[in-house]
């Protein structure tokens, strides 16, 4: 009877899987929309819905660092229908940015795929009386308490918090929900500087935001004109901005390699890599394994990162 049974449910199990996916796929984002990760997952979410056969819909749960999305991701059944566009915010710097967190991100996300890496560049508002990073610095310890910052991401807050400790200066920075809405209370004057991504340097362009350096270890050809932090003298930093697709713990096998495999096709057609390229991503397609590797080695980044720089979980 016992071997009737199991016989009888391997049958019925492997159409199952076999047929996935039969409905449409929710890809969640922890950011809002109109930032660098919620552009990226749109391209990659369109391409994917043509070749899976059914809506890879994206659905933003911005708010908490990650905190909304990830318990989302976490509780949601590990069947392939729910999906993360994941960031190193979330997956690697969160438990060291939140106390008390109720998930731990490197066993509750199955890993699936690896994107990228995006770019990040220092700006401040235009009327700012600085140009360089060391003017930044100087103009921080001459005006103490009138430096405010805004971000939505992990890079975006601690990037400036241990620039702020290296040069001995007041900076307060101020966590939105969205890479937008901190753009634009930086373009009014508002705050004074940010970290933004490769999707908004058309800010730069147009003369609404003066920037300063990137965060990458070589120019941008999104503005090739801002020195890397090693041309601006300063140190370089340690931690990889990187963006890959996980889903709950659990996931069968089968369809982790099937989304899998979908994706590091997606991001090999052309128009969806010139696509990504304009947001100033540097592509880096990886495996499921290669995705979870690095999510641990950055993890282990972010630990000692975030001791160095003197961050106590809130």
């Amino acid at each position: 009877m016992i071997r009737f049974f199991l016989a009888v449910f391997l049958a019925c199990a492997l159409p199952v899987q076999a047929q996935y996916p039969s409905k449409p796929i929710r890809a969640v984002v922890a950011f809002g929309t109109g930032g660098a990760t919620d552009v990226i997952a749109r391209i990659i979410a369109a391409s994917m819905s043509q070749s899976l056969g059914q809506p890879v819909v994206i659905e933003n749960k911005p708010g908490a660092d990650g905190i909304v999305a990830g318990e989302y991701v976490t509780k949601a059944a590990p069947d392939g229908y729910t999906i993360f566009f994941g960031t190193s915010t979330q997956v690697s710097a969160l438990p060291f940015l939140r106390k008390n967190l109720s998930f731990d991100p490197l066993v509750e996300y199955t890993p699936i795929g690896g994107i990228g890496n995006n770019s990040f560049f220092w700006v401040v508002n235009p009327d700012l009386p600085v140009r360089t990073l060391k003017e930044l610095a100087e103009y921080g310890r001459a005006n103490p308490g009138k430096l405010n910052g805004g971000s939505s991401s992990a890079v975006g807050s601690i990037g400036p918090a241990m620039f702020a400790k290296a040069e001995k200066f007041d900076l307060q920075m101020i966590l939105y929900k969205s890479e937008t809405a901190a753009l634009n209370d930086v373009i009014g004057g508002r705050l004074q500087l940010m970290l933004i991504t490769g999707t908004l340097a058309q800010h730069v362009r147009d003369g609404k935001l003066r920037g300063l350096a990137t965060l990458l270890p070589q120019r941008s050809k999104a503005l090739p004109d801002l020195p890397t932090l090693a041309e601006a003298g300063m140190p370089p930093f340690p931690a990889v901005a990187y963006m890959g697709l996980f889903g709950p713990a659990k996931m069968p096998k089968e369809i982790v390699d099937k989304l899998s495999r979908e994706l590091l096709a997606t991001l090999q057609k052309p128009d969806v890599r010139q696509q990504i390229e304009r947001q100033a991503m540097e592509l880096q397609p990886l495996s499921a394994d290669a995705m979870g590797a690095l999510a641990r080695d950055q993890t282990e980044v972010w630990r000692r990162l975030t001791k160095d720089a003197g961050i106590v979980p809130e």
